[in-house]
């Protein structure tokens, strides 16, 4: 499902300044597994790399917010509104929610999922996966994306940071998929290793299909 993306997203030049990418999710979902993996791919590539993050009021279910920051050299962890080049959601709340630290022309990857964090449930907020859809692609240049979906079709329900990290890549270009492969299997279980790479490498085809849109 695609939002208002442009027509052609081209890939990420060669990198001459800091790429900043914030990463929102609940916690659970695998964010900051998501952003470990950029991290690794992005040193491996020979960049500068610093990351930061806040989190919820519980580990579980709790807001997560991560800050990934790659160039040449990179001093500080974090950034602010207004500053970030790609936004990554893992649900569709949190995702609304980081939407201002998004710059204008910036590119929000985010998955299709709504899992209420506590915070939002405590407000009695009972918002609608539509509404939210609507919200990101009248703000943003959005991705909308089935993670769960396809990560379920790749054997694996809890890969849905994969996938998303698979579509980000089909569309910036930005890291090379032989780090990102380095990287996901240094953060992913043996056991779901196979799986997750299966839901990476499906992420990364439908990236490639969104950037490619004629």
């Amino acid at each position: 499902m695609l939002g208002s993306v442009p027509t052609r997203l081209s890939r990420w030049p060669v990198m001459s300044r800091i790429v900043n990418i914030a990463i929102a999710s609940v916690g659970g979902q695998g964010g900051l597994t998501l952003s470990r993996a950029l991290a690794i791919a992005a040193v491996l590539d020979g960049y500068s790399v610093r990351t930061g993050e806040t989190l919820g009021m519980s580990q579980r279910f709790g807001s997560v917010l991560s800050y990934v920051r790659i160039g040449k050299r990179v001093f500080s962890p974090t950034f602010s509104t207004g500053e970030a080049d790609f936004l990554l959601g893992l649900e569709l709340v949190e995702s609304v929610r980081a939407l201002p630290l998004l710059r204008d022309g910036g590119v929000a990857v985010v998955a299709d999922t709504l899992k209420i964090p506590i915070s939002a449930s405590l407000e009695k907020m009972s918002p609608r996966v539509d509404e939210l859809i609507r919200e990101l692609t009248r703000r943003s240049r959005a991705v909308i994306v089935p993670a769960s979906k396809i990560a379920r079709d790749a054997g694996n329900p809890r890969a849905a940071n994969m996938v998303v990290l698979g579509v980000f890549q089909g569309i910036s270009g930005l890291l090379t998929e032989t780090s990102l492969r380095k990287a996901i299997s240094e953060v992913v279980p043996g056991k779901w290793l196979e799986t997750s790479m299966k839901a990476f490498d499906e992420g990364l085809k439908y990236g490639v299909s969104v950037r490619t849109v004629p």
